[in-house]
């Protein structure tokens, strides 16, 4: 037995401690199966070893299994090359010893992640998934599992992960052997600048006499700048003692991103919230909300008095000459060091789960997503598509049928849209590759370069993607009937007011059009009469938060405008009528409607008979079909934005910008992408309509005005119905 950097072998636990310096190159060739259904013993998720090619795009291969003899070959068999991915050696040990096939993949189809994992070294920062929650940890060595009887035996490996807490001690303070945890536990390989303040490492080797111990790259790709040094632990100084950083390039006020930098050398990044000087201090502080949780921090109070609100274990308060600004986002000095993330073959995204994933509960949402590197990353002009995707996929459950298709049944690109939509749900971030890779695939060269209108964008995902009819069925005045998947507003300026609402411009459009719904739609996603950037009819549109389309059903039936009865006429003519609340649909049973029409500026109007479904009774109350608005998507000069509803509460509103900031330069930048929680959005719209109309825009908070000037698609969906893949009409629930 060796120790230090050499390895050492306990050959009776089929356990061996492998050196985390150097990986063994092996000539064999590894693969992991993708796709297709099973063939003599091969199936989505299974690890082989390539025994042959047959050259009829065939690999003649051995099967490894799960459990306490994966390492031994099961099997052999023909398989696919088209159906396999390839693996080194040190990949097919690490996810060999992941049980899961689905676990395999899904790690398999986080590149940057993996590739992250495959290089770790002693002494890294870790992340685990843990009973107790996602804790931090440090790497101790990379364990090799399984005895080696033959040569066609393949050793697993793990990973020996010592916890670490806030206040300098280990969770378990009791000599104990250390857990072995799979790759698959791993869910983040923090980069030096992100380890969380609290963080201390103790009797950390970095292997050899003054080489630095550098973190790797992050599974939250581009993310980092250069790396930084990690100091080993020197002496027990609190945590909280800082260093002061050199002379800031500007001042640094509420809103500044800043960063500060411990004793330790540990780097943390976050916004400041509250500047003054605190009860018994005498010099200027900060209130930084932090980017990361750190254990024992607050939620905005420091010693018994709020300064601040955000979310716990997020506020850090010190002295504002300990701050500088962020380093991530600055370049007032030259970088000596480029972080470059591992190079990595590019996997088939559009492998991805087998289990779909449910949107993501309200209770969840805030946590999943807010931030900054959340939602979708923009990349050239990405935005309408980022937008669009997420205000569909995050939440809402109204097309979250596109996930019930059997795997083997869809289309690659419906497969790549899953995969993005199950990273999304559960991880709350898409890197900008992801959805390139699904853009490319559109059909049209201009979708991956170009900017795009968010509706020549939601017809192809619709029709090309997920093969769904089209999800209106509309029915014009001559009796015929044409699909859409949205629906645009189209009117004169003059039927409107200063600032419309959605239902007045939804009514009055169908009206003055003289069309109908044939059925109840499941999703509805309605245009506003403006044109990018170039045309916009109103300078503000309110949204109607709940929309009623009961009189625009067609063959359904509908109230008396006048005394509640049952409707037999409609009349166009009467819209606009001053009298008669103007832009309100007008139907009339068979007594108001010759009253009305006795007056003299109506007699030369046309009602005409409404169809109704036959046996419906005179004095029976009528239902009201009714749809709730779940997204708005903006346009402001040509870049998209969404508001997203996540849930029942009214305040439960989520702003997303996929480009809402910017790391370095064009050619060799990055877009940071945002999610912001936005509760203002429903104290606004929970006001009575008459406090809505009559509501100064400009006076509004900022995000709400931007989504009152700059709203252009309005997505309501129906409680009732959910979106059918198979036919025509929504399928009733």
């Amino acid at each position: 037995m060796q120790t230090g950097n050499s390895t050492f072998f306990i050959s009776e636990g089929g356990i061996s401690r492998s050196s985390m310096e150097t990986k063994a190159v092996s000539k064999d060739r590894f693969f992991i199966v993708l796709r297709g259904k099973s063939r003599k013993g091969f199936c989505r998720g299974c690890i082989g070893r390539v025994e042959s090619d047959t050259g009829r795009g065939e690999l003649m291969g051995l099967m490894y299994g799960c459990g306490s003899i994966a390492g031994s070959p099961k099997s052999g068999g023909l398989v696919k090359e088209e159906d396999t991915y390839p693996l080194t050696r040190h990949q097919a040990q690490l996810l060999l010893y992941i049980s899961s096939p689905s676990k395999r993949l899904e790690l398999l189809c986080n590149p940057q992640l993996f590739a992250a994992i495959c290089e770790l070294s002693q002494g890294d920062l870790v992340v685990m998934r843990h009973k107790s929650g996602n804790l931090p940890g440090v790497v101790k060595n990379l364990m090799q599992i399984g005895k080696k009887d033959k040569k066609e035996d393949l050793s697993m490996l793990g990973f020996e992960v010592e916890f670490l807490e806030n206040e300098n001690n280990l969770l378990s303070k009791k000599v104990a052997p250390l857990p072995i945890f799979t790759a698959a536990d791993i869910i983040q390989v923090i980069p030096s600048h992100a380890a969380p303040l609290g963080l201390h490492y103790r009797d950390i080797k970095t292997g050899s006499p003054g080489k630095k111990m550098m973190m790797r790259i992050s599974s939250m790709p581009n993310v980092g700048t250069s790396p930084r040094r990690i100091r080993e632990k020197q002496s027990e100084q609190s945590i909280i003692n800082y260093q002061t950083p050199s002379p800031s390039p500007g001042p640094l006020e509420v809103g500044s991103l800043v960063e500060v930098v411990n004793n330790q050398g540990i780097t943390v990044y976050g916004v400041i919230r509250w500047m003054g000087i605190p009860e018994g201090k005498t010099d200027t502080w900060a209130g930084i909300e932090l980017d990361i949780e750190v254990k024992g921090f607050s939620d905005g109070v420091y010693k018994e008095r709020r300064y601040f609100t955000c979310k716990g274990n997020s506020a850090l308060f010190v002295p504002i000459k300990k701050c500088s600004p962020d380093s991530r986002f600055v370049s007032s000095s030259p970088v000596t060091e480029t972080f470059k993330t591992t190079e990595v073959p590019s996997v088939p995204l559009h492998e991805d789960l087998e289990e779909n994933t449910p949107p993501v509960p309200e209770s969840e949402a805030v946590s999943r997503f807010v931030g900054k590197m959340k939602g979708i990353q923009g990349h050239i002009n990405s935005c309408y598509l980022d937008a669009t995707l997420f205000s569909l996929f995050s939440s809402s459950v109204t097309v979250d049928a596109i996930c019930n298709k059997p795997a083997d049944n869809e289309q690659p690109i419906t497969c790549i849209l899953k995969s993005i939509v199950n990273r999304l749900r559960r991880q709350g971030f898409v890197p900008a590759e992801i959805v390139m890779n699904f853009r490319k695939k559109l059909g049209c060269e201009t979708f991956s370069k170009n900017e795009k209108d968010a509706e020549e964008f939601i017809t192809v995902l619709f029709q090309k993607v997920l093969c769904i009819e089209p999800l209106l069925k509309l029915r014009s005045a001559g009796g015929t009937s044409q699909g859409a998947y949205t629906l645009q507003i189209f009117l004169e300026k003059e039927q409107m007011g200063q600032t419309p609402t959605v239902q007045l411009l939804l009514d009055t459009s169908c009206m003055s059009s003289d069309i109908k719904f044939e059925t109840m739609p499941s999703c509805l996603i309605i245009q506003m009469p403006r044109c990018g950037k170039k045309f916009k009819m109103f300078s503000h549109i309110l949204p109607t938060t709940e929309l009623d389309i009961t009189d625009l059903l067609y063959n359904s039936p509908r109230e008396c405008f006048i005394c509640g009865q049952l409707a037999k006429f409609e009349c166009l003519q009467c819209l606009p009528d001053s009298k008669l609340q103007p832009g309100k649909i007008k139907q009339y049973c068979s007594t108001c409607n010759t009253q009305v029409h006795t007056h003299r500026s109506r007699c030369s109007h046309s009602p005409r008979a409404l169809a109704l479904p036959e046996g419906v009774a005179a004095d029976v109350p009528l239902q009201r079909h009714t749809m709730q608005l779940f997204g708005v998507l903006c346009i402001q000069t040509s870049h998209y934005v969404s508001f997203v509803k996540y849930g029942s509460d009214s305040h439960s509103w989520l702003f997303f910008d996929s480009m809402a900031d910017r790391y370095g330069d064009d050619q060799n930048g990055y877009n940071i992408p945002e999610v912001r929680a936005c509760p203002e959005l429903g104290d606004f719209l929970s006001q009575p309509e008459e406090e809505l109309t009559r509501a100064n825009p400009a006076l509004a908070p900022e995000l709400v005005r931007r989504l009152l000037c700059d709203s252009y698609m309005f997505l309501y969906h129906s409680p009732e119905t959910s979106v059918s893949k198979t036919g025509n009409d929504p399928t009733l629930v």
